[in-house]
């Protein structure tokens, strides 16, 4: 299938995840510094070849955790700002 990723920003995370066919499992949560979610990656697998993928997202202090642990709704519902294709994936 063909995913234009350039359409992404202004999604939010659950409408991307839909499109990649990607489960919330598969996410990877990439807090910087710690505590502060900044962006996800995972492998949009709706993408011909499949491709990796981070999405930055919209910051605000509910998205801190001293405990780096985020409630799956809160993440689902964010804006996507930016999004880096990091290449196909080896098969």
């Amino acid at each position: 299938m063909n995913i234009d990723i350039d359409t992404w920003t202004g999604l939010t995370v659950s409408q991307v995840l839909t499109q990649c066919g990607t489960a919330f499992e598969e996410v990877m949560l990439v807090d910087e510094p710690p505590g502060k979610l900044r962006a996800l990656e995972f492998v949009c697998r709706q993408a011909a070849p499949p491709r990796k993928v981070r999405l930055e997202i919209a910051y605000d202090t509910s998205l801190f955790s001293a405990t780096r642990d985020w409630a799956r709704a809160l993440v689902l519902e964010r804006t996507v700002t930016r999004v880096v294709d990091n290449g196909a994936t080896p098969p």
